[in-house]
């Protein structure tokens, strides 16, 4: 459904996606990689943060989706999930899940930056409706 919600906004630079996984048995793979380009992912995104980030394999796949096709995409921020740094063995854990995000290989020269979750935006109306601010999401 993202996929082609963004096919309405082809000129988006910067784009915030929130994880939020569900268990569907479905290969995430094949899905992503049967899927057309979309045209802001291709030629206009240019920063992207993905919120909530807890290295499932659906997460994986998506970012490796937009390793393949951003073209222009300069930076990834990736704002880790509270919940995946709990404790010493889940640290461990996700310390393993980035490991394998470092070794996506990327269709352009992207600066990947992991941040821990103080990081999460607090969103408001206030700062939505401030026309002052380019991005009311921006840390």
């Amino acid at each position: 459904m993202m996929v082609a919600y963004l096919g309405c906004f082809p000129n988006i630079d910067t784009l915030h996606v929130e994880s939020i996984t569900e268990r569907t048995g479905k290969n995430h793979a094949k899905f992503w990689q049967e899927l057309p380009t979309v045209e802001c992912i291709k030629s206009h995104v240019k920063k992207m943060v993905f919120h909530k980030y807890r290295g499932k394999r659906s997460e994986l796949e998506f970012l490796k989706f937009i390793s393949r096709k951003a073209q222009e995409l300069q930076t990834l921020y990736v704002l880790l999930n509270r919940q995946s740094l709990t404790s010493v063995a889940k640290q461990t854990e996700m310390t393993g899940k980035l490991v394998a995000l470092s070794e996506v290989a990327w269709s352009c020269d992207c600066k990947i930056m992991v941040l821990g979750p103080e990081f999460q935006s607090k969103w408001s109306i206030q700062k939505a409706s401030d026309l002052t601010v380019d991005d009311p999401f921006h840390y």
